[in-house]
């Protein structure tokens, strides 16, 4: 079978499963949208009705042709802005109550997926609306679990990238062929200050990332820091990944608590090791034991933790630049890793050749890092202005129209292909 008709099987399959099973659920939603619509433009003509009356008054009136486009222009411009902000807010209430139904009905297609809808203060405030839950709904919204344990959190996102603040959208989670998957769609951003060719200063928001992560567990273990980028690769970051106050401010209050969470955790477990194996070295230097018996006790006792020296320093660990035999992927990636021997481990002639076809469909433009037997690969689709929302519902298009989902079908079918083409439900290193 041709890739051709292959296509057009997928179309033909897809559009009875939407007729089937989405379009019964999209007739409520579209009745919904076509009165918005007409509310819209009852509020846009009410608002705009003294506006339009003012500027045909200023046009009869006498004065200067320029004096009157400035009066104009002056009064349309806080018209337009008091139309379109209510219908910007309308428009996100309208995505979040659209999206709950349809895309769980969409994912369906594929198989057993959730759909994770955004939890920020918006979202928490339309379900608290809707259940009519009061406060105590709004604080459950906002401390919901989130369904999945492969989430990239702030410290990953760190080690890539230089941001201040992290924006949260869409996640969809699921399995395939009993893999752990998730896709989650967030962008990364920082706020500069720059001086202009007058002396004074500015503030600039910095995108450095928007796109979907792709996460899930690998079937290899590996004990280092493995990246891969189209851009350049920040080694120190990469080693020494900062997390501040500013970062977490910016989070969903439940991107705070999971993440303190496990700082929390982390910490405890740290500091009671330490003080156990200080105790422990004190003990054995009591005891008369020599620095290599010392070393010895401490690793026998510890097996699955770096030995500290007696002295408790270590050495840092460092980055290596790799590369690989493919030299188209030599061009169009920067390789760098804590074991070269670990890297290629990894990326054997098999995995490599697979990886590279996902980057293909991507126009190159990935950035992936293999940590603690996880895997994650960042899909970067261009400068931020040109960047798309992913997994959205029409609003300015009929919902009923399977012909409107195309690009939720081209999206995810991609997207679902990183784990097919990487066989992650397999030893992959076979």
């Amino acid at each position: 079978m041709t890739q051709q008709q292959q296509t057009k099987n997928n179309a033909g399959n897809f559009m009875n499963y939407f007729n089937s099973k989405v379009l019964p659920v999209t007739v409520n939603i579209e009745n919904y949208r076509s009165k918005i619509f007409i509310g819209i433009i009852i509020w846009a003509v009410i608002v705009a009705a003294l506006p339009v009356l003012f500027s045909l008054i200023i046009l009869f009136a006498k004065g200067t042709l320029i004096d009157k486009i400035i009066a104009i222009v002056t009064f349309l411009i806080p018209t337009a802005i008091v139309i379109c902000i209510p219908v910007f807010f309308i428009k996100k209430i309208y995505s979040l109550f659209a999206k709950e139904k349809v895309i769980p009905a969409l994912l369906g297609y594929w198989g057993a997926y959730i759909y994770v809808p955004p939890l920020n203060l918006i979202s928490a405030i339309y379900k608290t609306i809707k259940n009519k839950t009061g406060f105590g709904g709004l604080w459950a919204e906002l401390r919901k679990d989130k369904k999945t344990n492969i989430s990239v959190n702030p410290t990953i996102l760190a080690r890539l990238f230089r941001f201040d603040s992290i924006d949260y959208d869409d996640k969809i989670v699921g399995k395939y062929k009993d893999v752990e998957i998730e896709f989650a769609e967030l962008s990364t951003s920082y706020t500069t200050t720059r001086s202009g060719s007058d002396g004074k200063q500015s503030r600039q928001k910095i995108y450095t990332f928007k796109g979907v992560v792709f996460s899930a567990k690998m079937n290899k273990k590996f004990k280092g820091i493995t990246a891969v980028s189209h851009d350049n690769v920040d080694k120190r970051r990469m080693l020494q990944p900062v997390v501040g106050a500013k970062q977490i401010s910016s989070m969903s209050l439940t991107d705070v608590i999971t993440f303190g969470s496990q700082i929390a955790d982390t910490a405890g477990a740290v500091k009671k090791m330490v003080n156990d194996r200080t105790k422990t070295i004190e003990e054995l230097k009591k005891q008369g034991k020599t620095d290599e018996e010392i070393q010895a006790i401490i690793a026998s006792k510890y097996p699955n933790q770096e030995p500290p020296s007696v002295n408790n320093q270590q050495l840092p660990q460092k980055l290596e630049d790799v590369f690989l035999e493919d030299p188209l992927f030599n061009r169009k990636f920067k390789m760098c890793s804590t074991d070269q021997v670990e890297a290629r481990y990894i990326f054997t002639t098999a995995f490599l050749n697979r990886f590279m076809k996902i980057a293909e469909s991507f126009n190159y433009r990935l950035h992936a890092i293999f940590i603690d037997d996880n895997v994650y690969i960042l899909i970067d689709a261009g400068s931020f202005l040109n960047k798309k929302d992913w997994f959205e519902v029409p609003f300015f298009k009929s919902c009923k129209d399977p012909k409107n989902y195309q690009e939720f079908l081209n999206d995810f079918t991609r997207l679902l292909a990183i784990a097919e083409t990487l066989k992650l439900n397999q030893h992959i290193g076979m």
